[in-house]
């Protein structure tokens, strides 16, 4: 496990954000499907703040990985080419669109703009979570070079933003208002879609690294030695949705919902613990 404490930045900022940029997927769904006045849309507006500042302090970890964080504006001249370039550049669309729908929230100047640009919060999200996975689509680590990342990072801004979104709407006191449409529906899709393509990917990924090894690395030592840490990621996501899927049944109110936020960072993060301990590059192979 001493790899993923090493990654420790970038574990951070892929937990943070994709529960952040989740979260304004099930805040698009609640739009579509629900009407609310404009006294409601303000405090969502204000509480829509929460999942952004998710985000932003995960980028904030994420310079904490580079040795010059100057070098971050390097990464762009490897763009179509680079995983790692067209990942950030996702990220940066995401995050320009997010902040403009914020601001204008808070602003209280989105008018008909909102469905619009919530919409496209949620596309770039989902295309944000993608290109993290496919960051680490690289030849020379086999262990990460599947479709699993891309899976694990779906399901997680799936889950993760199913219990944010539905968080922010508590704290909003429009959540029960929601829950009579077909919002409850697609909350609790969201939410178990999400906990099963996570949990999946992760178990799979994690049961693939036995079987890669080098001459420095062995697979079955590295996946044994972060057995703990699976279980614990599937622990909490697998109770994060169960508090999600209670809140959206109308059982638990707030309290089910903060919890299954709580309980979706601590799972997470430890998945992606598990994601960098299994790191195994080809190097010298056999």
């Amino acid at each position: 496990m001493a790899a993923a404490f090493h990654e420790l930045p970038l574990a951070l900022f892929t937990t943070l954000a994709s529960i952040g940029a989740g979260a304004f997927i099930t805040l698009t769904v609640a739009f579509f499907t629900t009407k609310f006045d404009d006294e409601v849309l303000a405090r969502i507006d204000k509480l829509a703040l929460v999942p952004a500042i998710f985000v932003i302090v995960g980028f904030i970890a994420a310079f904490f990985h580079l040795a010059n964080p100057m070098a971050a504006f390097g990464v762009f001249g490897g763009l179509g080419r680079s995983p790692m370039s067209n990942e950030l550049a996702v990220a940066v669309l995401f995050a320009v669109v997010m902040a403009v729908y914020v601001i204008m929230g808070l602003a209280g100047k989105l008018g008909g703009a909102r469905k619009g640009l919530v919409a496209a919060c949620a596309v770039l999200a989902i295309l944000f979570a993608v290109f993290m996975g496919l960051a680490y689509n690289l030849p020379t680590v086999p262990t990460w070079s599947t479709p699993y990342p891309v899976v694990q990072m779906l399901g997680y801004a799936l889950l993760g933003g199913a219990a944010l979104g539905a968080c922010v709407l508590a704290f909003a006191g429009v959540l029960d208002d929601a829950l009579q449409g077909s919002f409850k529906a697609v909350l609790i899709v969201l939410a178990v879609c999400g906990a099963v393509i996570s949990i999946a990917g992760l178990v799979l990924m994690h049961s693939g690294a036995a079987g890669v090894s080098n001459l420095i690395v062995n697979g079955t030592t590295l996946a044994a030695g972060a057995q703990g840490a699976l279980f614990a990621a599937v622990a909490c996501l697998v109770l994060s949705c169960a508090c999600t899927v209670a809140a959206a049944m109308g059982k638990g109110g707030k309290a089910a919902c903060a919890l299954a936020v709580v309980l979706a960072l601590a799972g997470v993060f430890a998945g992606r613990l598990v994601f960098y301990a299994l790191q195994i590059s080809v190097g010298i192979s056999f």
